[in-house]
């Protein structure tokens, strides 16, 4: 019971925060342009610190985004929207694997939650769709996956 506690309350938007930390570390490594990281909604969602050229603007939230200025070429825009999707992945896998070995106790169901959802935000995001109206604040958004399917569509004919 504490454990699902645990993860509605601080998991969940603890994991939607490192999976933009993932688009904005796709986009450090490959360009200069600097990126903001929201958990919440942007409007109104002040800066809070900045690490470099990653600004963070955080309030408690089950969702976020990640901006970045400046254009960035197709293999720069391939990693910016695969470092999501790749972060959630790895620590699916990560909590995952320490679950697997961790006693029969109350972090171990954590630690399963923890892996559950962040493999389940790995496929939400991965698979090419534009989300729906019940999906709330990402409705209308083209999820990580169609950007990337796109990108690559858009590769093939112009090759």
């Amino acid at each position: 019971m504490l454990a699902m506690f645990i993860i509605y309350v601080i998991i969940i938007p603890l994991c939607t925060l490192l999976h933009e930390v993932g688009h904005g570390l796709g986009v450090l490594a490959t360009s200069k342009s600097p990126v903001h990281i929201y958990l919440g909604r942007k409007k109104d969602n002040k800066e809070n610190f900045r690490l470099g050229r990653m600004h963070f603007h955080i309030i408690w939230s089950y969702t976020g985004f990640a901006y970045w200025d400046g254009k960035l070429n197709k293999m720069q825009r391939i990693a910016a929207l695969a470092g999501g999707p790749l972060i959630s992945l790895l620590l699916g896998v990560i909590f995952g694997s320490m679950a697997w070995v961790w006693p029969h106790t109350d972090i171990r169901s954590l630690l399963w939650g923890i892996s559950i959802y962040t493999m389940f935000q790995f496929i939400c995001t991965v698979i090419p769709v534009t989300y729906p109206r019940w999906m709330g604040a990402y409705h209308g958004f083209e999820s990580d996956g169609l950007q990337l399917w796109k990108l690559y569509k858009e590769q093939r004919i112009n090759s």
